[in-house]
C-alpha cells in the first residue's frame, strides 16, 4: 500500500506530549490522508486515534511507501521507509537546554535519508540548530480550543520525573503550606514514585479528557526544567484557566506572560510569594500561535473513513496448517475454507505484510457499512 503522509512514533503511550500532538494533528487534518506509524501502543491513545486517521502497526521487516514521511523522536524504521518527497525529523525538545542538563539519552538521531528539520516552536529550533547545525524550520503544534466545563483546585498532568520538576513540586508545596494556603493538588501521571507525606496532593491515573480536570482547576501547575512546547500549559490557557510555571524560554514565545495569564516560579523555588495565587486574580484571553502543519502535508483526500467502514470475508488457504500457525483473531488454526471477517488492516497482514512474507487467505467478499 502506498501512504501520502506518515507519522512514525515508536511508542504511543497512555500520557505525553507528542501522542497529543499526533491526536490534535489528526483531529485537525483528518481530511488530508494521515497514517500513524508505530511499534507499540496504549489501547486507548490508538482507539482516540483511529476515529479520525489510518494508524498501522509496525511489523519488522514491513516496506513502508509514501510521499511524506515524519519522524518523532526516533528513527529506527527509515531503512524500511521508501518516500519519494520529504524524510522529515520533527523536533519536539529543546536539545541545546537538555544537553546542557545532561538529560540526552542517547545520541540526537540523524541518516543520510533525513532532508528536512521541521520544529515545534522556535525555541526548540533554535536548540537543535545550536547542537545539530542542521537548518530547521518551525511550525507549530496545532490545538483546536474547546469549550471547557469548571471546578476549583490545583492540577497538574505531568510525569514526576526530574526534568518535569518533580523535587521543584515538593519545594513548592512546602512554600504553600507555609505560607498556610489550603489546596487541593491534583496530579495526574502514570509515575509509580509519588511525592509522599503531603495530605493536600491526590493523584489519578492518566486520562485523555484531561481537558475537563484542567478547566475546573484554579491553576495548573508545571515546573519543568525546560519545554519545547507543552500542551498542558496551552490547553490550560485556552480553557481560560492561569498557570503557573517555570521561566522556560518557550513559554515567552508562545504567549506566556508573568501576572497576566502566568505566575512564574523560579528554577530554585525561593522569593516566590505564593500570596498572590489567592490575592491577584488573574483575567486573560490567550490565543495559542498558529501552526501551519498543511504546507508541509501532501493534500491528497482521506481514505480512511471508507477503510473503517470496510470489512472482508475471507477464506483460509492452507498455508495455516502448513507452517502450523494459528490465527491471532481467531486463537485457532483454520482449516483450508473456512470463512471470517477481517478488516483491511488485517486483511493486509494476512495477504502477506508479515514477518513470514506468506499470504495466508483468499478475499471471497467485500462490504461496506453506511454507519
Amino acid at each position: 500500500m502506498f501512504y501520502n503522509n506518515i507519522y512514525y512514533f515508536y511508542y504511543l503511550s497512555d500520557i505525553g506530549g507528542t501522542e497529543t500532538f499526533l491526536y490534535e494533528l489528526s483531529k485537525k487534518y483528518c481530511n488530508y490522508d494521515l497514517t500513524i506509524i508505530y511499534r507499540y501502543a496504549d489501547p486507548r491513545q490508538l482507539e482516540r486515534l483511529r476515529k479520525y486517521v489510518r494508524c498501522v502497526e509496525f511489523v519488522d521487516g514491513m516496506v513502508i511507501r509514501c510521499k511524506n514521511a515524519f519522524f518523532n523522536y526516533g528513527i529506527d524504521i527509515i531503512d524500511n521507509v521508501e518516500a519519494t518527497d520529504f524524510y522529515t525529523f520533527v523536533i519536539h525538545a529543546d536539545y541545546e537546554d537538555m544537553k546542557n542538563r545532561g538529560q540526552l539519552s542517547s545520541k540526537i538521531p540523524d541518516h543520510p535519508k533525513l532532508n528536512r528539520w521541521i520544529a515545534v516552536s522556535k525555541r526548540a529550533a533554535q536548540g537543535f540548530h545550536a547542537v545539530t547545525g542542521k537548518k530547521v524550520e518551525v511550525c507549530y503544534n496545532p490545538y483546536e480550543i474547546r469549550k471547557p466545563n469548571k471546578v476549583l483546585n490545583l492540577i497538574s498532568a505531568t510525569r514526576l520525573s526530574k526534568e518535569k520538576g518533580k523535587d521543584r513540586m515538593i519545594q513548592f508545596a512546602k512554600l504553600l503550606d507555609k505560607a498556610g494556603i489550603k489546596y487541593i493538588w491534583t496530579i495526574f501521571t502514570n509515575d509509580k514514585n509519588e511525592i509522599k507525606d503531603n495530605p493536600n496532593i491526590i493523584y489519578m491515573k492518566p486520562r485523555l479528557d484531561i481537558l475537563d480536570y484542567i478547566a475546573n482547576a484554579d491553576f495548573l501547575v508545571q515546573l519543568s526544567d525546560n519545554e519545547g512546547f507543552c500542551y498542558s500549559v496551552v490547553e490550560s490557557l485556552c480553557a481560560g484557566v492561569p498557570v503557573i510555571v517555570t521561566p522556560c524560554p518557550v513559554f515567552d514565545e508562545i504567549g506566556l506572560i508573568d501576572g497576566e495569564n502566568c505566575w512564574k516560579v523560579p528554577f530554585d523555588v525561593t522569593g516566590f510569594d505564593p500570596r498572590k495565587l489567592i490575592d491577584k486574580p488573574l483575567k486573560f484571553k490567550y490565543t495559542p500561535p498558529a501552526d501551519s502543519w498543511d504546507k508541509y502535508l501532501n493534500n491528497a483526500p482521506s481514505t480512511w473513513q471508507e477503510e473503517l467502514h470496510t470489512k472482508y470475508k475471507v477464506m483460509a488457504t492452507s498455508a495455516y496448517k502448513d507452517n502450523h500457525i494459528s490465527d491471532s483473531q481467531l486463537r485457532k488454526t483454520p482449516e483450508p475454507g473456512d470463512t471470517w471477517w477481517v478488516t483491511p488492516e488485517r486483511l493486509r497482514i494476512l495477504l502477506g505484510e508479515n514477518s513470514k512474507r506468506i499470504k495466508f487467505v483468499k478475499v471471497v467478499e467485500k462490504v461496506v457499512s453506511e454507519e
